[in-house]
Order: structure tokens, then sequence, then C-alpha cells
């Protein structure tokens, strides 16, 4: 038996429209993408760049600033650094 509700489109059409979570993921994908545009002749992405920046300094960061830094588990940290390597 399901227990679940019927919502009217106008209800979803408002919710979409009015999002602010959606436009702020919708508005960081339109970002990324023009600085992916802007470091292509160079070989890297956005992500790699950020990337890059967190890690320039006099000595090596530890991964757990790093990851928290750029809102990454440590998982996806060591996988998006070994293409940079």
């Amino acid at each position: 038996m399901s227990n679940s509700v019927e919502i009217p489109l106008s209800t979803t059409l408002m919710a979409r429209d009015t999002c602010l979570c959606l436009h702020v993921q919708r508005a960081a994908r339109a970002l990324g993408r023009l600085f992916d545009d802007a470091l292509r002749p160079v070989g890297l992405t956005n992500g790699q760049f950020s990337l890059m920046m967190s890690l320039n300094r006099p000595e090596p960061p530890p991964m757990g600033p790093v990851a928290a830094l750029l809102a990454m588990d440590q998982t996806t940290l060591t996988a998006a650094l070994k293409p940079l390597q």
C-alpha cells in the first residue's frame, strides 16, 4: 500500500520557479561551464584549477582541510588529485 500524495502541477511549477536551491545549482553549473571554457586552453577544468589553488602553499596541506575547503569528501579529493600527478 502506498502513502503517496498527488501534488498538483501548479504546486510543482511554483516550487520549480521559486526554489533557491535549484536556482543556485543552475547558476553554479553555468558559472562552472564559463570557467571550463576559459581554462580549456591550458588544459584544466575549473575543478582542477580550484584544487591546485587550494594546494598552493609553502608546505603541503593536510587532506582533511583541503577537502573541507572544497566541500569534498577525502575519497573524492584523492580521485580528483590523480589526473594532476
